[in-house]
């Protein structure tokens, strides 16, 4: 199996985004998705959680861009029942994520795209799905928090990430996509990118933008990181091809040196193995 390096890091990386639906998948859908597969499927601690959330003093805005008398957001709000009975969390989220990107109600409005510094845009990813996460592990600990966690991921690619059904025929139209899009992409990631052997498609990520933008990298928790950033991954793998799965070991946001994907699929491979940690490391020493 045969490696070749694509992408270049970006010093002083920004990001060109559209605010108003970023807020909208990854503030209004994630929230009314989580609350909703929550109250469904965990009802015993809904109410426990949600309080937690409530109560938590983290990710406080310092100033109000919408209220409850915004209407066009409370007409948002009220097109989901799990958004609606929690109006103010969600107005305090919203803020809280405007604030942190460092823009202006007047920039969200304007629906079209801005540029900001990758540090203030990745934290205002990261922030509320960490929040929702640790509220969901003082509720039920740790490991049943991130498995339940883990259950609302899967939920969100069934239900919103239809577009990305079947887009890819086998490992290779994969990696010759992905390599178009590495070569082209403005993320700074740089990738050591497999050839397609024995139905196993690597690739290497040697560093990560969304997580090395964030400057209390080290005070967060590496499982919890890995189940708001990484995870996604993988039930998405398989929406993208039904034979393929993805086992995805080593994790920047883990607090490994690198991330190693691999893809199999397993219409060719009789059983799904990770190669181990010093097989990555002997390819990145090269």
């Amino acid at each position: 199996m045969e490696f070749e390096e694509y992408g270049k890091e970006v010093d002083d990386l920004k990001i060109k985004f559209n605010p108003y639906e970023f807020a909208e998948s990854n503030l209004f859908k994630k929230i009314s998705n989580i609350f909703g597969y929550i109250k469904k499927n965990r009802t015993d601690i809904y109410t426990e959680f949600i309080k937690r959330l409530s109560y938590s003093k983290e990710n406080l805005p310092k100033k109000e861009f919408f209220t409850d008398k915004t209407t066009e957001i409370v007409e948002r709000i009220n097109q989901s029942e799990f958004l609606t009975e929690n109006q103010d969390l969600v107005l305090r989220y919203l803020n809280a994520f405007i604030e942190t990107q460092g823009i202006t109600d007047k920039e969200y409005w304007q629906k079209e795209e801005i540029e900001i510094p990758a540090r203030k845009f990745f934290h205002s990813a990261n922030n509320l799905s960490y929040l929702i996460l640790s509220a969901l592990v003082d509720t039920i600990g740790k490991d049943e928090a991130i498995k339940l966690y883990k259950e609302t991921v899967d939920n969100y690619v069934r239900v919103f990430d239809t577009n990305q059904v079947n887009i890819f025929t086998d490992l290779e139209d994969m990696r010759q996509k992905f390599i178009r899009w590495t070569e082209n992409s403005p993320y700074g990631r740089v990738r050591l990118l497999s050839t397609v052997e024995k139905g196993q498609w690597m690739r290497i990520c040697k560093n990560c933008e969304k997580v090395q933008n964030l400057d209390n990298l080290d005070e967060l928790d590496g499982e919890l990181m890995y189940a708001i950033s990484c995870y996604c991954h993988e039930p998405l793998a398989e929406m993208w091809n039904e034979n393929f799965v993805l086992t995805l070991e080593q994790s920047i946001a883990k607090g490994d040196t690198f991330c190693s994907y691999v893809y199999h699929d397993r219409s060719i491979v009789d059983r799904i193995e990770h190669p181990p940690r010093e097989f990555f490391e002997k390819i990145l020493e090269k």
